[in-house]
């Protein structure tokens, strides 16, 4: 690409060769390193190729030396395209004011670029830097990347790393955040009590601090005491003299059951394209907009937008968007589901919900899903069997029933 531009900007002829001694001539002008290419053989002792201006007056003593003829055949490049509208006053400046816009619009921010942001999207970086007054159309000269990589830090903690550029009209922030970020950990020191969201039989306890209130194997129902904060104090003599409150944490693990219920209609509406497209263009330039595209009376339509920003290389970007617009004309109709189509709609739920368990930790022993058909529905409900974590925190008990002041021992999970 560098080369072709060199080219174009100095001026290119296309010669034509006649001789017999063409060989020759081409080897004197490898050894004076005269630069020729796109050499193209026409037969009959004939050849043509590229060659630049000031080449091809270092090559007219070479073709004389062997004995053959050059002939122009064409020009190309911007020598002879400025010789040729020498005398159109309005062309030329008509072109030197193209490219003091183009220099004018230069110091200007007309892109900016996001990379590594993860957590954070693009919308909600792109509004934090308008709120602090970074923003396309704005100075190129007014932005201080130190102070705004600082801003970026202070603001969002989840970022460790950020850096900020600016290339051209372009202005690339790259920023890594911290993977484990969660927020601070926070280290809970108020007393409190363990108890169960739901029911289910204890398959393991492990208790860290607290008084374990359930056995492994014992049945529990929910809101029933786990662990309680409340540690007995016992004097000389055996009895109970008060209570140490702690933080109760510990891993409790029960079999329970879940279930679950979806409604899928009978009835799907689907769109089938006729065939018939429009293709249309848009230019938007800031807040104004133009569009090129043929009008449609009747029908839906499906459309599809392909939007680029015009930029120069050297990430030179203009605030010129242009979006090529595909428009396919549809039309919808009304089907019954077919089995084979419930039944993967099943399968494809039931897979979802599975998902969803084994994120959070839940393993599955037995998973059971039915399909009921109604007048204008399918009731799809699966049953599992799951064993999964609880204990819910909640405030100290103050007073506790007479089998529950001496604590249960810990017991470590299965």
């Amino acid at each position: 690409m560098r080369e072709k531009l060199r080219h174009l900007t100095g001026g290119c002829l296309l010669v034509r060769m006649r001789g017999l001694e063409g060989e020759r001539f081409l080897n004197l002008c490898m050894t004076k390193e005269i630069e020729i290419w796109n050499i193209a053989s026409l037969g009959e002792c004939q050849f043509e190729f590229w060659t630049g201006i000031r080449e091809f007056r270092r090559m007219r003593p070479l073709a004389r030396k062997a004995g053959v003829r050059l002939l122009i055949k064409g020009r190309r490049g911007l020598p002879f395209f400025l010789y040729r509208n020498r005398r159109r006053k309005l062309y030329v400046a008509g072109l030197g004011a193209f490219f003091a816009i183009l220099f004018f619009m230069s110091r200007f921010l007309w892109n900016i670029s996001l990379e590594g942001n993860l957590r954070f999207t693009d919308d909600t970086l792109l509004h934090y830097l308008n709120s602090i007054g970074i923003s396309c159309g704005m100075p190129c000269a007014g932005i201080d990347c130190v102070a705004l990589e600082e801003a970026i830090r202070e603001s969002y903690p989840e970022i460790i790393w950020v850096s900020a550029r600016v290339s051209g009209t372009r202005l690339l922030i790259r920023v890594k955040e911290n993977e484990t970020a969660g927020g601070k950990i926070e280290e809970y020191t108020k007393p409190c009590d363990l108890s169960a969201e739901k029911g289910g039989v204890v398959t393991g306890i492990l208790v860290r601090q607290g008084s374990a209130r359930v056995r492994v194997g014992e049945e529990i129902e929910a809101g029933q005491l786990l662990v309680s904060g409340r540690i007995p104090i016992l004097n000389d003599n055996g009895e109970t003299a008060g209570y140490h409150l702690v933080h109760a944490d510990a891993d409790v693990r029960i079999r329970t059951r879940e279930s679950w219920e979806s409604e899928v209609e009978k009835i799907v509406r689907e769109a089938a394209f006729t065939g018939r497209e429009r293709h249309g263009l848009r230019l938007r330039v800031g807040g104004l907009s133009f569009l090129w595209m043929m009008p449609s009376f009747r029908g839906e339509w499906e459309f599809r937008e392909d939007s680029r920003q015009v930029s120069l290389p050297g990430d030179f970007y203009l605030p010129l968007v242009v979006d090529r617009i595909l428009a396919r004309e549809y039309i919808t109709y009304e089907r019954n589901r077919t089995q084979n189509e419930v039944e993967e709609l099943k399968n494809q739920l039931n897979r979802k919900k599975i998902q969803n368990f084994t994120k959070k930790g839940v393993q599955i022993f037995e998973n059971n899903v039915k399909i009921q058909e109604k007048t204008s529905c399918y009731v799809i409900r699966g049953e599992l069997e799951v064993e999964e974590a609880v204990g819910m925190e909640q405030e100290v008990q103050t007073e506790t029933r007479p089998d529950a002041e001496q604590s249960v021992e810990k017991t470590d999970a299965e």
